[in-house]
């Protein structure tokens, strides 16, 4: 699980350092946004299953995506695929590397989306690279990340060939292949995603070498992606998945956000009062508590059931899954009903609530805000920094499918929890209000967790 990372660097360096765009670094008749934002896997991976036709869809229709990127593999017969992983294993039904498939084969692999994306994804098949310039680089610009040399010179030979340079940049872990693009006329981005990279390609060899553009790992240290910007580069960051991450990277001075959710992570669009768990979809920033790509699934995001629940399915992983579709206040009401559809063998399992988080960071020991648990003994409680607040008794939950309607009441001063047909509980406490709202569950690490769902969570 990410922690949040430490602060590593002076005021001064936290002085943001702008640049104004060039041609050299956004492409021919293409310029980037003074803030702009790359979706990772065509439209973000948490919006659409991964580097599908839906994905490129979606991330066209995003008026917040100014990029979109994706990822190529030289299949066998030396025809580019567009998969990130090595493997098909982890989004298909099948097993074995992807560069042992023909583009044939590859094309009839079948990506079972409905079992790892969930929600109402349908499954699809994968796209070659000529399907994706050709349909969708006339569409909106483009970035493409080759997963190695081969692959790299195979982008490049494409996109000449296509007169596509205007329409798609690339990016690649590799500087000699970066140059090798930008003297192709291909506006060339180099990831920095290790110390290791770092290191071994300064700031100031990428300046050298003619690159203008670095996307640098966000979970590195502050001071590290601070060098980057005191070059003069433009720098993106990539794995940002949280407004609060987000904020303290443009204080650095980084222009670009690489990120699965670029709706959630732009904050201008997507709010709501009431859960949207009756549609079946994920809305932005509802997001796993790992808050990764690779971590997508039941045990990180929860499943829709009908009608109009979200469901924590019974099982050993922890999970606190943000419902960034809301937005807290300073005051408000906030109402939920929980169904315990399965219990486990401990009265002190519960159901939870975290809010008015001042972050949204994935949910750690270390997360401010309060807590509010509902648990199978009929305990609710309410901590702060995970420290008890209060308790008050409520009839205990011994039956499967028992639901429980709690309210929770944040005013300027106080905080009041309740569970309706029970006496509730006032404490004075104004340590936070900030914005942000978890659904989750409390249960021994090393031991099942009940299986749990939400459903008519109401902010007003």
């Amino acid at each position: 699980m990410r922690r949040p990372l430490a602060i590593a660097v002076t005021a001064a360096v936290l002085v943001p350092i702008w640049t104004s765009p060039t041609r050299a670094e956004t492409g021919s008749g293409f310029r980037l946004p003074q803030r702009f934002f790359i979706a990772h896997r065509a439209s973000g991976s948490f919006l659409e299953p991964e580097n599908t036709a839906s994905a490129f869809e979606a991330g066209i229709r995003d008026p917040d995506a100014d990029l979109l990127e994706f990822d190529v593999q030289v299949l066998k017969d030396g025809v580019g695929g567009v998969w990130h992983d090595l493997t098909v294993d982890r989004i298909s039904s099948e097993r074995g590397r992807v560069n042992a498939r023909t583009s044939r084969q590859f094309t009839k692999l079948r990506i079972d989306a409905h079992s790892w994306f969930g929600g109402t994804a349908k499954d699809t098949h994968p796209l070659l690279l000529d399907e994706v310039l050709a349909k969708y680089a006339p569409r909106k610009q483009l970035l493409a990340h080759p997963k190695d040399s081969r692959a790299a010179r195979l982008v490049i030979r494409h996109v000449v060939a296509r007169h596509l340079t205007g329409r798609v940049q690339m990016q690649t872990d590799h500087l000699a292949d970066a140059v090798a693009a930008r003297k192709a006329g291909i506006t060339a981005q180099l990831l920095i995603g290790t110390d290791a990279q770092a290191r071994a390609t300064s700031p100031s060899q990428v300046r050298k070498a003619g690159i203008q553009r670095v996307s640098v790992n966000s979970l590195l240290s502050d001071a590290l992606i601070a060098r980057y910007v005191r070059e003069g580069l433009v720098v993106a960051c990539f794995n940002v998945e949280s407004q609060t991450r987000r904020d303290r990277l443009y204080r650095l001075g980084v222009r670009g956000i690489d990120t699965d959710d670029p709706v959630y992570l732009h904050g201008s669009r997507y709010r709501r009062t009431s859960d949207p768990f009756a549609t079946g979809t994920y809305w932005p920033g509802h997001m796993g508590q790992a808050q990764t790509a690779a971590a997508m699934g039941l045990y990180q995001r929860g499943r829709f059931t009908a009608p109009g629940w979200w469901t924590i399915p019974y099982g050993r992983a922890d999970l606190f899954t943000r419902q960034g579709w809301a937005t807290l206040g300073r005051s408000y009401s906030l109402r939920a009903t929980v169904r315990f559809d399965r219990l486990s063998a401990r009265g002190a399992d519960a159901a939870a609530i975290q809010f008015s988080s001042p972050t949204d960071d994935p949910y750690a020991a270390q997360t401010g805000g309060y807590d509010l648990a509902l648990r199978q003994n009929g305990s609710l409680d309410l901590y702060k920094d995970h420290r008890l607040l209060a308790s008050v008794r409520t009839p205990a939950i011994t039956r499967s499918g028992t639901t429980a309607n709690v309210t929770v009441t944040v005013a300027p001063w106080t905080i009041t929890v309740r569970r309706e047909g029970s006496r509730g509980v006032t404490v004075s406490d104004t340590s936070y209000r900030g914005q942000y709202l978890y659904l989750g569950r409390i249960k021994p690490p090393g031991h099942d967790g009940p299986q749990l769902s939400f459903r008519d969570i109401a902010v007003e």
